[in-house]
């Protein structure tokens, strides 16, 4: 997503919960939704690393003003 951040690695936001991180991303940089969420949930083929774990409430995952949260495409296999 460096292309819709300006190349930018990595962003300081606040939002107390997943959904909300990515609203103030979107709004930030435009597109953002769209790549990570479909039909208000996370796309499949995205995981949402929060903290070093897979946000198991998706969109509704808690966060904080420590927490890292890292968006990483699907990968499958055996």
């Amino acid at each position: 997503m460096r292309d819709l951040t300006g190349g930018q690695l990595s962003v300081e936001l606040e939002a107390q919960t997943l959904g909300q991180l990515i609203d103030v991303l979107d709004d930030r940089y435009p597109g953002v939704r769209d790549r990570l969420c479909n039909k208000g949930q996370l796309r499949k083929d995205i995981v949402a690393i929060v903290d070093d774990k897979e946000a198991e409430l998706g969109l509704m995952q808690p966060i904080s003003e420590s927490t890292e949260v890292r968006f990483l495409p699907f990968m499958g296999g055996g």
